[in-house]
């Protein structure tokens, strides 16, 4: 698996600067050729809107060659396996075609790891968990790396869904990081959980911005900061080769996880 695949499976991507037009166009030629109906359909101009609810109707539609898509606004900072999957998701059921298994789980847990409402009441999550404690994690590294930074601002917790994809995500709106309770276990290294808040706490200081008309979410100085966590290397290694391993091996225990509400 090549690094750049790696660091988006990691966390939340690792995608540069992003022209969403080309993406659906890209897309959809790439799958428009399965479909009898829209075969022979050329796109001439695309219009994308984004609206900040969760339970909107995502949707992409075609008519006389305009292809219109509809998102949440949250999918400007998704990983690209994540984007790549949503999209192709809503193009193959506009074509009349089948959607991968994966699409539909990579989706699905995007969505569900998303807050429910501007208007809910912020909910704060356990720093605690059966073997690592966040807090602990965030202020180790924000005191290390970021000591300009009021690490007070922020706040993390275990994340009351078992993500195996998305390990971590920031919250712009409360400052809070949120971690997957799939690396609460022994059998994944502290410096795994370290660079993944340490990834998390760049997205607080590095926000995403739009340039030139483009979604830049990682950008040059973002990617070079993210080298300096200490184990880095070692961090990314272990995610490429032993993560695979250590989902099967506890495939019972993540499975009896799902099911708990410790996190929750």
């Amino acid at each position: 698996m090549p690094e750049r695949d790696l660091e988006s499976f990691s966390v939340p991507d690792s995608s540069p600067d992003r022209n969403w037009e080309e993406l659906l166009v890209s897309i959809w030629d790439s799958l428009k050729i399965k479909s009898r109906r829209f075969k022979e359909s050329q796109v001439r101009s695309v219009e994308i809107k984004f609206y900040p609810y969760k339970n909107g109707n995502h949707s992409v539609s075609y008519h006389n060659g305009l292809l219109r898509a509809k998102f949440h606004t949250s999918l400007m900072d998704a990983r690209e396996e994540t984007i790549l999957s949503f999209v192709s998701l809503l193009i193959s059921k506009l074509l009349g075609l089948k959607p991968k298994p994966a699409w539909k789980e990579e989706v699905a847990e995007f969505l569900n790891s998303l807050p429910e409402s501007e208007l809910t009441n912020f909910k704060k999550l356990k720093e605690t968990g059966v073997a690592y404690d966040l807090k602990v994690i965030l202020e180790k590294i924000s005191s290390f790396y970021f000591p300009k930074m009021d690490a007070k601002l922020l706040s993390i917790g275990w994340a009351d869904r078992l993500g195996k994809r998305r390990l971590g995500s920031y919250e712009k709106r409360n400052m809070n990081i949120r971690i997957s309770p799939i690396l609460d276990h022994t059998d994944v290294p502290l410096y795994v959980l370290e660079h993944v808040v340490h990834h998390e706490i760049l997205h607080h200081i590095l926000p995403s911005r739009v340039k030139n008309g483009q979604n830049s979410i990682h950008s040059p100085e973002f990617k070079r900061k993210e080298k300096e966590y200490v184990r880095y290397r070692e961090a990314i290694n272990w995610l490429k080769m032993e993560y695979p391993k250590f989902l099967i091996k506890n495939q019972r225990e993540i499975g009896l996880r799902l099911k708990s509400e410790f996190y929750g």
